[in-house]
């Protein structure tokens, strides 16, 4: 039985010995994970979080795609008109989630040629002040896979390259169980990651507010014209009433306030970068060297060993 137990505990006595032994290469793997870490954070360019919260103003509006009975006024509510299953009922709020990274949305924003040549500053040229190909070595990588493919490898930056772009950097994280969004995004400039954030909740809510504003004048417009053509009594106050109720959300639309979605906690940020956080990546950077010189001599260890 001793025997057995001894033959048990001698790999771990070798593999302790050989740590024992071998200990400056592991501390010199340690010191080279720090360092390469340490590289890293210095090349790294300094990014700012900022976070905006963002939830409903209510639960289904005149965007929702139903027929525009108001409730109150003795018609069907807009969620019971609706045709189709319950699930197909789309609140505006869902709406402008969807929207914040959307192509229309991106299309709002592309119109301000700040946010353009700030986001896509590789490819703008200040003094020539024209877009041009980016000189950086991806993009060189790139131009050469699809030079020998035949194929064009740039175009001038539009809404659906920012669109590609908000998808990939926009973040929008659930709070809790409630309907309420944070919405982060990280910019080497915090003025301009809080202006955008700003911007995309400002298009995104107008979008699904003009959507609402135009197929409720649309609506408006049917009923006057049926009302010059309708000659029953009870249809004519039916219809003049639901005029009136249509005319009523078109003046609520037009309030200067949230539409679809209210800004709970406006854009903020840190007044120092958050990201890269050397707290973090140098106790793991030196983790990684000690793991990876761990491996590397265990195996060559056992693989003298073994040869030998």
């Amino acid at each position: 039985m001793a025997d057995l137990a001894a033959e048990g505990e001698a790999p771990l006595g070798r593999l302790l010995a050989d740590l024992v032994r071998l200990r400056l290469r592991l501390l010199g793997t340690t010191v080279a994970g720090l360092c390469l870490t340490l590289a890293a954070l210095w090349v790294l360019e300094p990014r700012y979080t900022a976070t905006m919260m963002v939830g409903p103003t209510s639960r289904l509006g005149p965007a929702g795609m139903g027929p525009a009975l108001p409730a109150g006024t003795g018609g069907l509510p807009r969620a019971l008109a609706e045709p189709g299953s319950g699930e197909e009922a789309l609140s505006d709020y869902a709406r402008y989630l969807e929207l914040l990274t959307a192509p229309p949305v991106a299309a709002g924003l592309a119109a301000d040629p700040e946010i353009m040549t700030t986001i896509f500053r590789h490819h703008w040229d200040p003094a020539a002040g024209r877009w041009r190909e980016p000189a950086t070595p991806g993009f060189l990588v790139r131009r050469l896979f699809f030079g020998i493919a035949g194929q064009t490898a740039w175009s001038p930056p539009d809404a659906e390259q920012l669109s590609r772009y908000l998808a990939r950097s926009i973040r929008i994280e659930r709070v809790g169980t409630s309907p309420i969004r944070r919405v982060t995004y990280q910019h080497r400039d915090r003025a301009f990651a809080l202006r955008l954030l700003g911007r995309l909740h400002a298009v995104a809510d107008g979008l699904i507010r003009d959507e609402a504003g135009r197929r409720i004048a649309v609506e408006i417009d049917y009923l006057r014209g049926r009302l010059t053509e309708v000659t029953i009594q009870e249809h004519r106050i039916a219809m003049t009433s639901l005029l009136g109720d249509q005319e009523r959300i078109r003046m609520m639309i037009s309030v200067d306030l949230p539409f679809a979605a209210d800004s709970v906690v406006p854009p903020t940020a840190a007044a120092l970068p958050d990201w890269p956080d050397p707290t973090v990546l140098l106790p793991f950077g030196a983790l990684v060297g000690f793991a990876a010189g761990l491996i590397c001599l265990y195996a060559g260890v056992a693989w003298t060993r073994h040869s030998g």
